[in-house]
């Protein structure tokens, strides 16, 4: 027979105290597991589908609204033709895009270039300099 030693009143408080401890530890764990955005949206989704396909759409089309201006007949007689195209939020964005772009390709293109250059660098260097045809 195995004997159990008896615990004091404060050794049985600090083992309960472990022991909620560590069920608090496991249950937080699942918890957020649980309720992370990314477990919740997958839920919300699989049970709503239709109400989120609706609201992409409707904010699709109020972004398209809020993007690209609707040109009325006062609109144009007040701006020139140049004025009109680039009007609304499309309009300010144009400029800081297309420079940002142009620099991004450009970046782009000479390190694809340097690449290139620094793989084909050491074939050459193995090669015999061409000789001048008398």
């Amino acid at each position: 027979m195995s004997i159990t030693p008896v615990l004091t009143p404060k050794q049985q408080a600090l083992r309960d105290l472990e022991i909620a401890r560590a069920d608090l530890a496991r249950s937080t764990v699942l918890l957020t597991d649980e309720w992370s955005p990314k477990a919740v949206i997958s839920r919300s989704l699989e049970k709503y589908r239709g109400l989120w396909i609706g609201g992409a759409a409707l904010a699709g089309i109020a972004a398209i609204k809020w993007l690209i201006p609707a040109a009325t007949e006062e609109k144009t007689t007040r701006r020139s033709s140049d004025e009109s195209r680039s009007g609304g939020l499309v309009g300010l964005l144009k400029l800081p895009l297309l420079f940002f772009g142009k620099k991004a390709v450009m970046n782009y293109g000479l390190n694809l270039v340097q690449s290139v250059l620094q793989r084909h660098a050491p074939e050459s260097a193995n090669e015999s300099p061409p000789r001048a045809v008398s």
